[in-house]
């Protein structure tokens, strides 16, 4: 019995690989995580990429629900695109200013930012989480 329908496995295909090289390319040099140990970077780090993997699900999912469509589908149309970039930006602000409030990591002095309710919030994470979603789709 499959569980997972085709069309979910690819876009967590491409959600995984372009999640994946965008965490590791800008936490080398955006994050202050050099002087973590190892095995808790590690796990921060795959723990990211899982999360950015359940962000595009959800996001998807929700577009779907906002744009009347029962299934998901990879294709979702103009519409679904325009919906789907403007809850992924949303969400991306919102997670984002959510981890640096909670102190879940820093930047570095290369993050560009932008003030968000008396937050530095850094803009890579938030081009990341409003441009992958819809391009994993997309691939898919």
């Amino acid at each position: 019995m499959n569980v997972i329908s085709e069309p979910v496995k690819k876009v967590i295909f491409w959600a995984f690989i372009l999640n994946t090289i965008w965490e590791f390319v800008q936490c080398g040099f955006l994050y202050g995580m050099w002087d973590w140990p190892f095995l808790k970077a590690t796990v921060w780090m795959w723990g990211a990429v899982l999360g950015d993997i359940i962000i595009v699900l959800g996001l998807w999912r929700a577009t779907s629900m906002l744009t009347s469509s029962v299934h998901l589908e990879p294709h979702l149309g103009r519409k679904g695109y325009f919906v789907l970039f403007g809850l992924s930006f949303a969400a991306s602000i919102f997670l984002e200013w959510a981890a640096i409030f909670l102190n879940l990591w820093e930047y570095t002095s290369a993050m560009p930012v932008l003030n968000i309710f008396s937050y530095e919030v850094g803009l890579s994470p938030i081009v990341q989480i409003t441009v992958l979603p819809a391009l994993s789709i997309y691939l898919a």
